[in-house]
């Protein structure tokens, strides 16, 4: 599976910030994940929580880009 995560695609938009994500599979099929906030870094921030917890990345990783 390939993941598809660039901080470019942080929209504003009516107010609120969304963060978005693409996951492919080899297969063909594919999930986009978006989520909002108040600000750029809360959407950023959403995200990345939620691809956690859909264990799409590893938990070293986010304890890295924290740093």
């Amino acid at each position: 599976m390939e993941l598809y995560i660039n901080s470019t695609w942080i929209k504003c938009y009516e107010g609120a910030y969304i963060a978005e994500t693409i996951a492919r599979s080899e297969n063909g099929n594919h999930a986009t994940v978006f989520v909002t906030g108040i600000t750029a870094d809360e959407a950023d921030t959403k995200l990345l929580g939620a691809l956690r917890e859909l264990k799409l990345i590893p938990e070293m990783s986010m304890k890295a880009e924290q740093q």
